[in-house]
């Protein structure tokens, strides 16, 4: 029986996956793989052509019945879009990605993150379009996550969401289904798509890739933030956590000690690296950092969405100090059960060094926690949910 063929359209070429959008992307195409014939295509990632070409090579007929990566637009062509889609529309890549969806024989195409939804006229009018909305804070100036916008700068750009709210009505009127990452997203983009069906695929983690290893013991007092720090919204969480919040930490907990794994190290983080505060640069694998800290600390204020990093620290069996923020976008998680909440520096700081000290607090919330993740954030459950969508899509179509 011939399988339905799916086009599947991101910025970024997903592989290797060093942000929580591109781990999302990767996840939900390999869990897609074994139903439907899935082709992608995607822009590399500059100064990485080579390396992701290769891998694009090694997935094609695996992973993906075809990979079409091609280099991110070096100019911009249209002023008149807001920044991040700006940045990856072209004339050329839309003319290539029409080729493709006929190229590849897809019944449906889904388009991941905003950036990309203006592609969407590029698709020939007889193929349904889904979309799936990762994060929704480019509509909203107090949660813009761009380094040039975020925060209080982000009111003294007035225009730029102007034209964000202008660019989602333009464009996401064609969707057939929309899902996004949290039931918020969902609320926020509401307004500007017609879309006959919708649902909430949440950020995800595949538990049993973090299960314990026997033998790693957790470190006494051993902190830890992961992030890919070019992400604005991770170099800002980690500069706060070392420099304002880690100090209160360690005048509370003798021999505490911090640790900033992830990607990419910025030059303000990989600075930060000194004494009882580690920046060990990109790392092929974190779960080892997840299994031998003993708290993980996500002091994170800008861009809205589910955190993929508390997901899998929660996986890990990792109790979690976090932003109110970044618990938010947790929505199934309460304060106290699952996690702890934190509303300032010294909050945070207060509730990071008790949890520290307290091993009956850090056991009762890391089961509660791993006990949340595979009941509501397992990644097979959020293919389910595309899956369905795809079928009613089609079925109406």
């Amino acid at each position: 029986m011939r399988r339905p063929g799916v086009l599947l359209v991101t910025p970024r070429f997903p592989f290797p996956s060093i942000s929580g959008g591109e781990k999302w992307a990767a996840s939900l195409a390999s869990g897609l793989a074994s139903s439907y014939d899935v082709s992608l295509f995607a822009f590399a990632v500059p100064g990485a052509e080579a390396h992701q070409t290769a891998l694009a090579m090694t997935l094609e007929g695996r992973t993906f019945a075809k990979v079409y990566l091609l280099p991110k637009p070096a100019r911009r062509e249209a002023e008149s879009l807001p920044q991040l889609p700006g940045e990856y529309w072209s004339s050329a890549a839309a003319a290539a990605l029409r080729a493709a969806a006929a190229g590849t024989g897809a019944e449906l195409v889904h388009i991941l993150f905003s950036e990309m939804a203006a592609y969407q006229a590029a698709i020939p009018a007889e193929l349904p379009v889904i979309y799936t909305e990762i994060d929704s804070s480019y509509l909203y100036p107090w949660k813009y996550y761009l380094r040039g916008s975020a925060g209080l700068k982000g009111f003294l750009q007035a225009g730029e969401f102007l034209r964000s709210r202008a660019y989602a009505r333009r464009h996401y009127g064609r969707f057939r289904a929309v899902t996004a990452i949290t039931a918020s997203d969902g609320r926020d983009i509401a307004r500007y798509h017609t879309a006959a069906f919708t649902a909430v695929t949440p950020n995800a983690v595949v538990p049993e890739d973090f299960a314990p290893v026997p033998g790693e013991q957790r470190r006494p007092g051993s902190l830890l933030f992961v992030g890919h720090y070019p992400h604005y919204p991770n170099e800002d969480a980690a500069l706060r956590l070392a420099r304002r919040i880690f100090p209160l930490v360690k005048a509370e907990v003798r021999g505490a000690a911090l640790t900033l794994a992830g990607s990419s190290p910025t030059p303000p983080v990989a600075a930060l690296a000194g004494p009882d505060v580690s920046v060990p640069g990109t790392v092929a694998d974190i779960r080892p950092f997840l299994r031998r800290a003993s708290v993980f600390a996500a002091p994170v204020r800008y861009g809205l969405g589910t955190k993929g990093k508390i997901l899998e620290a929660f996986a890990a069996g990792l109790p979690v100090v976090a932003s109110r923020e970044a618990a938010a976008g947790i929505e199934h998680a309460r304060d106290g059960e699952h996690l702890l909440s934190a509303s300032s520096d010294s909050d945070f700081a207060a509730k990071t060094a008790a949890l520290l000290k307290d091993s009956a607090l850090r056991e009762r919330l890391a089961e509660a926690a791993l006990r949340l993740v595979r009941r509501e954030y397992s990644f097979s459950s959020v293919v389910s949910t595309v899956s369905a969508l795809y079928r009613k899509v089609l079925d109406a179509a």
